[in-house]
């Protein structure tokens, strides 16, 4: 009986030198490394639109903050032009493998939140996720997932928490000082380290020390910059512009 090769060699059948079926294996080798490519960049994409989800259901934003930019933030003191020099520096500098953190301290109505927002619009156009989140109703988010009707559960929120690029806890120490919330903060911030967290507060360093426990504090302070904003009140200083032009 003739051996397979003699068969369709008879057949005028040809078969590809060791140079074609090197060709032939880097060809295959590109095209799976091209579809590789393209599954990471749908799952990036999925990631994404995740993000922006939660985003949406756990941002308590005004109608007003949805709007802020850098741009349209306008410092009426030599601290609040510093913040937004040090805010855009921020956001221009931002990099994963260099991690640090904003502390924003200052009165009611000094443009905290305005600049927090502003940075997470500026990463976004920059292909980097951030969530914006209050932390009063970021621990009531945390809370509703104990019911049964919960569309996420509290291992899935405190994920996205922990890997997205940027966090934001707005007013944070606005929430109240139970061992429950404490010990959920203490989660919260201990999951971030080493990556980009901003933190906004009304409070002054020893009532927030006080709100958050020695132990949050702490966490909160390693490879964080203090940013303390004054000024007069942001939003009466812009309306009050806007009617004399």
């Amino acid at each position: 009986m003739k051996n397979i090769r003699e068969f369709l060699k008879n057949e005028n059948m040809t078969f590809p030198d060791g140079e074609a079926l090197e060709a032939f294996k880097r060809q295959r080798e590109e095209e799976d490394r091209a579809m590789v490519q393209r599954i990471l960049q749908e799952n990036k994409e999925a990631r994404k639109a995740k993000y922006q989800r939660v985003f949406n259901e756990n941002s308590l934003i005004s109608p007003a903050l949805r709007t802020a930019t850098f741009e349209n933030y306008e410092p009426g003191t030599f601290e609040l032009r510093e913040a937004k020099r040090i805010t855009m520096d921020y956001a221009e500098r931002f990099a994963l493998d260099d991690p640090h953190n904003l502390l924003m301290m200052g009165d009611y109505g000094v443009g905290k939140s305005h600049l927090a927002v502003s940075i997470t619009k500026r990463l976004a156009e920059k292909g980097f996720t951030s969530i914006f989140v209050s932390t009063p109703e970021l621990l009531t988010k945390i809370r509703s997932t104990y019911n049964r009707d919960s569309n996420h559960s509290e291992l899935e929120l405190l994920e996205l928490i922990k890997t997205v690029d940027c966090l934001v806890l707005d007013d944070i120490g606005a929430e109240y000082g139970t061992d429950w919330a404490v010990t959920k903060m203490f989660e919260v911030v201990d999951s971030r380290l080493g990556r980009h967290t901003i933190y906004t507060t009304n409070l002054g360093p020893e009532e927030l020390a006080e709100r958050l426990g020695p132990r949050n504090m702490s966490r909160m302070k390693q490879d964080t910059e203090i940013l303390v904003m004054q000024g007069d009140d942001y939003r009466d200083t812009v309306l009050c512009r806007r009617e004399r032009r």
